[in-house]
């Protein structure tokens, strides 16, 4: 059985490795970039009922007495060690704020030929914490009265199963039920063979329209790319201009996050680490084995394979900006912002607290969003309670493997036990 990375996260929800060691054995290393780590397994049964669940965060009195004080330093750092030596990526860097405390850790190496150190400055892709850009520009258009979450998909994307029915909100919320592009075994096939490969949206569309839905709209919440390549060509056919130009002009530039890119090229701003993608075989809950078997370079990919659901650059710096913008809502209308942080719903099968809103994941009172493509792994999560963020980026990442997100859990954990529950 071939684990995604929407399964992945029940793993890293459930415990390391659980879903894993579930399938069985050992696995083959997938090649193939799919981008979500976020998500659900889909052999989850539906709720008996159509009506979905909102989350209710788990809060805690003694929320407010963590500070970064040494002893929570030295924890920090052992629970840091262990990510390292648990997830065996090439390189990692890890960030912990709260209120004017910082608390970072850097460790690995940006090139395992050379051993240059891999350094936390560095730009890496962050995948599917794009969607939470994407859903940011769909929202600053709803607040300008361009769109509107009850817009349906026929709209804009026509020819959609269910499109006459599935509208904006559905799609922000991983609630349309469109069959996922990057699960199609000709989208796999393609990628596998070359990940700089051409694609384009009406390629996307193809393949959507090629397949039944998952669901009919509203009835589940499963995570599915395709939702956020069709939020790109919304935002395209809303404003007449690329939605990468769109999302830079009104929501990278706005919040002047300098390091942070939406590429039309394959390659990576400088700096940057080594993209690495391990081989061999990968046992549940092993590390990857960067001597036994030497992991692929993978530093070229063609955006337009993730596009606005997985395509964006960016530095752990800006990723912690990012997280004060996704609990804050600077660039919305405060009713908005309101309405995306409000419309969480709990992500089907999960038996946690965890839920998807608009372009957002919730864990309780934390909030924000983690990505994984070939060779990069990455987390922001905030909880503004506390006002606690926590940032990774490492440059090591598989298709079935979450590593920054898995070590973001056990931060939490270490810090916060009732929010991982």
């Amino acid at each position: 059985m071939t684990v995604t990375r929407r399964q992945a996260l029940v793993a890293g929800l459930a415990g390391a490795g659980a879903l894993l060691a579930a399938c069985g054995g050992e696995q083959p290393v997938p090649r193939t970039p799919t981008r979500s780590t976020v998500g659900l397994t889909t052999l989850s049964e539906p709720p008996a009922s159509s009506e979905l669940q909102t989350t209710t965060p788990v809060t805690s009195a003694a929320a407010g007495t963590v500070a970064l004080d040494a002893a929570t330093r030295t924890l920090l750092d052992g629970v840091f060690d262990a990510a390292l030596t648990s997830t065996g990526v090439a390189g990692l860097s890890a960030a912990v704020w709260i209120g004017d405390q910082e608390w970072t850790r850097t460790a690995g190496y940006a090139d395992l030929e050379t051993q240059e150190p891999f350094d936390p400055a560095a730009h890496v892709r962050i995948a599917s914490i794009t969607k939470t850009f994407t859903a940011t520009a769909v929202l600053i258009l709803v607040d300008r009265g361009e769109l509107a979450l009850d817009d349906v998909l026929e709209s804009y994307v026509p020819g959609i199963a269910n499109g006459d029915r599935i509208t904006v909100e559905d799609m922000l919320g991983m609630r349309s039920g469109v069959f996922d592009y990057t699960s199609d075994p000709g989208f796999l096939a393609r990628f596998d063979a070359d990940p700089t490969a051409s694609w384009s949206d009406e390629q996307t569309v193809a393949v959507i329209r090629a397949n039944p839905p998952a669901f009919a709209p509203g009835e589940q919440v499963v995570y599915a790319d395709s939702n956020y390549a069709l939020l790109g060509m919304v935002i395209e056919a809303v404003t007449a201009v690329p939605a990468g130009e769109f999302i830079t002009s009104e929501v990278i530039e706005r919040l002047d996050l300098p390091d942070t890119s939406y590429p039309t090229t394959t390659r990576i701003p400088d700096p940057h680490p080594t993209g690495y993608l391990p081989q061999g075989t990968l046992a549940a809950g092993q590390p990857f084995d960067n001597e036994a078997d030497p992991p692929e370079i993978v530093d070229e990919l063609n955006p337009a394979l993730a596009g606005t659901a997985g395509a964006m650059i960016s530095t752990l710096a800006d990723l912690k900006v990012w997280g004060t913008e996704l609990t804050d809502g600077s660039l919305l209308a405060p009713s908005t912002h309101a309405a995306r942080l409000g419309a969480i719903r709990q992500i089907t099968g999960q038996k946690i607290n965890v839920g998807y809103g608009l372009g957002i994941l919730g864990l309780n009172e934390f909030l924000g969003h983690d990505g994984a493509i070939l060779g990069f792994s990455s987390v922001v999560m905030r909880r503004p309670e506390t006002d606690t963020t926590i940032v990774m980026v490492a440059n090591e990442s598989t298709n079935s493997t979450t590593p920054t997100f898995e070590a973001a859990l056990e931060v939490i954990k270490a810090l916060y036990p009732d929010q991982v529950r």
